[in-house]
């Protein structure tokens, strides 16, 4: 497929397969992102993949990974989907000490066995860094033919750098995968004041879960229970403070962008260069992959709060 009939197949309302590829301890967001594809009809989640990174909640890079694996299987059965399987993933990054050879991990083998034996395109809703995928393609290039990236890396194109959180957890990892030509659905994290295109503009405060109806155990963990472990109450908001009253719920754009595509303005665009200054650099000639330009925050919310209930 084209890059832009991938386009058309991410609006059209046919059922996606997808594996879910996250550092689900790393916060808060992976586990709605999660909960919003299990419950969306226009997704079915195959497998889930547990990345790797450190942020301070874990000792080290591969600590982030095992833990993320703990996490996923505490969803999964949270939501009754146990029955879904999930692998380990890397437990290192790219490294020019071995050549920036792929990492040969379960999760890296599961995209590779996934993408092989299936008959139709097979999406990655990616919300963290790419060591599993990028090691998929490398141990095995054809499934860049079979597959199609959802990456929340990077910020806006226009930004001041692209030393964006995912990114720069396997840096090497984020310049293969940009450049490999995988098909790519690029969504920024960081954004200019005003811009409605970054992720980072799917903020909640507590109150904001209050739209997840239903008295279900589902319904009660991510309406009640989980926001009050990340977002405390009782003091004021100070801009640039990830552990006050707001928080970026980021990853839920990547299911969202199959479940809800309304919500999202898409163009594409010849893909950018992760230089190793942490800047981007641009160059028309490059194979094209398709940029999250705008998000409508309530339109995405309000279909995560649906998915959620019908879990």
């Amino acid at each position: 497929m084209t890059i832009y009939e991938i386009l058309d197949d991410i609006r059209s309302d046919r059922v996606k397969k997808c594996i879910v590829d996250a550092d689900m301890y790393n916060e808060i967001d992976d586990q709605y992102a999660l909960a919003h594809a299990l419950g969306s009809e226009r997704l079915e989640v195959l497998s889930v993949n547990a990345e790797p990174f450190y942020n301070g909640r874990c000792v080290d890079f591969e600590t982030g990974m095992t833990e993320s694996v703990k996490e996923s299987h505490r969803i999964l059965e949270l939501c009754g989907r146990e029955d879904i399987p999930v692998y380990e993933g890397s437990r290192t990054k790219f490294t020019p000490d071995n050549g920036y050879a792929p990492i040969d991990t379960p999760a890296a083998r599961n995209i590779v066995k996934t993408a092989m034996e299936s008959d139709e395109l097979i999406y990655i809703l990616a919300t963290g860094c790419c060591s599993n995928i990028t090691s998929a393609i490398l141990m095995e290039p054809k499934i860049k033919e079979k597959l199609c990236v959802i990456w929340l890396g990077g910020h806006e194109l226009d930004f001041k750098d692209c030393h964006e959180f995912n990114l720069s957890q396997d840096w090497a990892a984020g310049q293969i995968l940009i450049n490999c030509g995988v098909p790519l659905v690029m969504l920024p994290a960081g954004a200019n004041e005003g811009s409605k295109g970054g992720t980072c503009n799917l903020w909640a405060r507590l109150e904001t879960f209050e739209g997840i109806r239903g008295d279900g155990k589902v319904q009660r963990f991510f309406r009640e229970e989980f926001p009050r472990e990340f977002i405390p109450e009782g003091r004021p908001y100070r801009p640039g403070d990830w552990t006050g009253p707001v928080r970026s719920i980021y990853d839920i754009a990547a299911p969202a962008v199959l479940s809800v595509p309304e919500a999202f303005g898409f163009e594409v665009i010849p893909a950018p260069v992760f230089c190793d200054n942490k800047l981007y650099a641009f160059d028309s000639t490059r194979h094209k992959i398709i940029y999250v330009n705008e998000i409508k925050r309530d339109l995405v919310f309000e279909d995560m709060f649906r998915c959620v209930e019908r879990i």
